[in-house]
């Protein structure tokens, strides 16, 4: 992939607790010695911006780690727990306490925030590291969005630029000479146009999927990187320290993906030729029904093998090599066979409402477990002219299913359960 010697603009999107995606992000762009010269961002885009520009990226990983909910806002006992928004019939008591608090401060009060920025940027260093730097916000006074740099910040007032551009709607708008501003994600949740007006050609765009106004990029000219989390998950305040953690990794693994370290759809590999060379698949498997999104791919063992993860639901944030993601199929295929033969060895009462409750289930497109369990149990609870018209409905909602089911046949012997399709017992 191209590389700028120069060094790449970075255009962070805004998307509050959703913005340890861009941690993840930077984290790969290192470890590839990806050069980055300039830093724009809007909201949390614009408060990474500010540490990334000022060479504090090993800070951001560690904030990445630790930061709760009261490094952002201040809310009346009982509404946070173990760093999350907490809110049931333990808060109703200060629901009133937590109105007058918003009335009072006109939004919810960040005063969190700005301490976290406050105590941790350093206004001179960031000003002579030599790296572009620029933030959006919306001026609500005169009702007109703003593009900021570095050098149009008054000194003393980038705090306040990077707290006006991160007023989410509820918050406190913040003043700057007396005026209002609000979130610039209102206006453009990712700053791209902002960096090709400022003559950037070489453009690296991390979207995080935040809530605002997102415009197409207008690429003709550039060269521009996308990277967008590619699995959708949590919202602008979710502090659940798993998410968190999850979402820092999935940014990492959606960039080395995008620059080519990385191969796969669904999942995240290491590139193997090798082994893709000398993959002869078994007959059985349909190649030919690749689902439409990799029909034009020819790496077939990827393909079986991201087809059979994906009916078996395989953790996806994850960097595998192809025999750690065949490990974890097999791991998941044997502990399905094992729950499927439980279910087919319930009395015979409880088969006629079982498989009225499966079809209602796939009918109604609300799986709650893999796709592959529901397939085995088509085929071992129902009659084979019955079960077609079920089968189908369930490839048409997951396409990888032909693939995917026959590279499991060959590679997992059936239990001790007599089940169609897997006359063997398991080997362990």
């Amino acid at each position: 992939m191209y590389h700028n010697a120069e060094g790449y603009c970075l255009v962070l999107s805004g998307g509050g607790a959703k913005g340890v995606y861009h941690i993840g992000v930077w984290q790969a762009l290192q470890q590839m010695e990806i050069p980055v010269r300039a830093f724009l961002g809007t909201s949390i885009g614009a408060v990474m911006a500010a540490f990334l520009a000022q060479g504090s990226g090993k800070f951001l990983e560690r904030l990445g780690q630790e930061i709760t909910v009261d490094n952002v806002i201040s809310l009346p006992a009982g509404f946070a727990k173990d760093g999350e928004i907490s809110i049931g019939l333990h808060t109703i008591s200060s629901i009133p306490h937590l109105l007058t608090s918003i009335v009072n401060n006109k939004g919810l009060d960040t005063k969190p925030l700005r301490r976290l920025i406050s105590d941790n940027l350093d206004e001179e260093l960031l000003r002579k590291s030599g790296k572009d730097f620029g933030v959006v916000t919306i001026d609500v006074t005169n009702l007109k969005p703003r593009e900021v740099f570095l050098e149009d910040m008054e000194y003393g007032k980038v705090v306040d630029y990077i707290m006006a551009s991160s007023a989410f709607p509820g918050f406190k708008n913040p003043q700057i000479d007396g005026k209002s501003f609000m979130d610039g994600g209102m206006y453009d949740n990712i700053p791209y146009a902002m960096a090709r007006k400022r003559g950037y050609r070489e453009i690296i765009i991390s979207d995080i999927s935040g809530i605002g106004r997102a415009r197409k990029p207008q690429i003709d000219g550039s060269i521009t990187i996308y990277i967008k989390n590619s699995i959708d998950m949590g919202w602008v305040l979710d502090m659940n320290r798993d998410f968190l953690n999850t979402f820092m990794r999935l940014g990492y693994l959606d960039t080395m993906r995008t620059f080519g370290r990385l191969v796969g759809y669904s999942y995240f590999v290491q590139p193997d030729n090798e082994l893709e060379k000398v993959y002869v698949p078994d007959s059985s498997i349909p190649l030919n029904k690749k689902p439409q999104y990799m029909c034009y791919d020819q790496r077939n063992l990827l393909i079986a093998l991201e087809c059979a993860a994906s009916i078996l639901d395989v953790e996806r944030v994850h960097a595998y090599s192809y025999e750690e993601l065949e490990q974890a199929i097999l791991k998941n295929a044997y502990a399905t066979e094992d729950k499927i033969a439980r279910v087919v060895q319930t009395s015979k009462e409880r088969i006629i409402p079982l498989m009225k409750e499966l079809k209602e289930t796939i009918l109604s497109r609300e799986l709650t477990e893999c796709p592959y369990y529901y397939y085995r149990l088509i085929r071992a609870l129902f009659q084979p002219s019955a079960s077609e018209i079920l089968k189908r409905a369930l490839e048409r909602l997951n396409p990888e299913l032909p693939i995917g089911v026959a590279w499991i046949a060959c590679h997992v012997s059936g239990n001790s359960v007599a089940i169609p399709g897997f006359a063997a017992k398991k080997t362990e």
